[in-house]
C-alpha cells in the first residue's frame, strides 16, 4: 500500500469518525428535545385533568345547593299537606313521615357527596400518574439516547484508532 493509499485511507477514516460525533451529537440533542416535549405534554395533560376536576366540583357544588332547596320545597309541600289535613305535627304518623322523608334525603346528600369524591379522587390519580408517565418516558428517552451517544462515540474513536493504526509510517 502506497502512502498516498494509506493517507487517503487514514482522512477517510477520520471523515467517517468525524461524522459519526456529528450524528450522534445531533441525535443526542434530538432525544433530549423529545424527552422535554414528552414532559411538557404530560403537564399539559394534566393541567387539562385539573380544570376538569375543577369544573367537575364547581358543577357538584351547583347540583348539591339545588338539591338542598328542591328538598326544602318537597318537605315544605308535604307539611303544608299535613296541615290542611288536620295533622297535628308532632304526634303519630305524620311526624314520622316527616322524619324519613328528611332522612331519606340526607342519604342522598350523602351519597351524591361520596360519588363527588371518588370522581375528585380519580381525577387526581390520573392527573397524576400522567404526570409521572411523562416523567418516566423522559428519562426513558434521556437514558437511551445517552447510551446510543456513548456508542456512537465509541464507534468514532475505533474508527480513528483504525485509521491511526493503519496509516502509512516512515521508515
Amino acid at each position: 500500500m502506497g502512502l498516498e493509499t494509506a493517507t487517503l485511507l487514514a482522512i477517510g477514516y477520520g471523515v467517517s469518525a468525524a461524522a459519526t460525533v456529528a450524528g450522534a451529537t445531533v441525535s443526542y440533542v434530538s432525544s433530549q428535545n423529545a424527552a422535554k416535549q414528552a414532559e411538557l405534554n404530560a403537564q399539559a395533560q394534566s393541567d387539562a385533568i385539573g380544570q376538569e376536576r375543577q369544573r367537575q366540583a364547581l358543577q357538584e357544588q351547583e347540583n348539591q345547593r339545588r338539591a338542598v332547596q328542591e328538598q326544602r320545597r318537597f318537605r315544605a309541600s308535604q307539611l303544608a299537606a299535613m296541615g290542611g289535613s288536620g295533622a297535628m305535627l308532632g304526634t303519630g304518623s305524620t311526624l314520622a313521615l316527616e322524619a324519613d322523608t328528611w332522612a331519606k334525603q340526607q342519604t342522598e346528600l350523602a351519597d351524591q357527596q361520596r360519588m363527588a369524591d371518588l370522581s375528585q379522587r380519580n381525577l387526581a390519580y390520573q392527573a397524576s400518574s400522567t404526570l409521572q408517565m411523562g416523567k418516566q418516558q423522559g428519562a426513558q428517552i434521556r437514558a437511551d439516547a445517552t447510551g446510543k451517544a456513548i456508542s456512537d462515540f465509541g464507534s468514532a474513536a475505533a474508527s480513528a484508532s483504525q485509521a491511526w493504526s493503519t496509516r502509512q509510517k516512515p521508515v
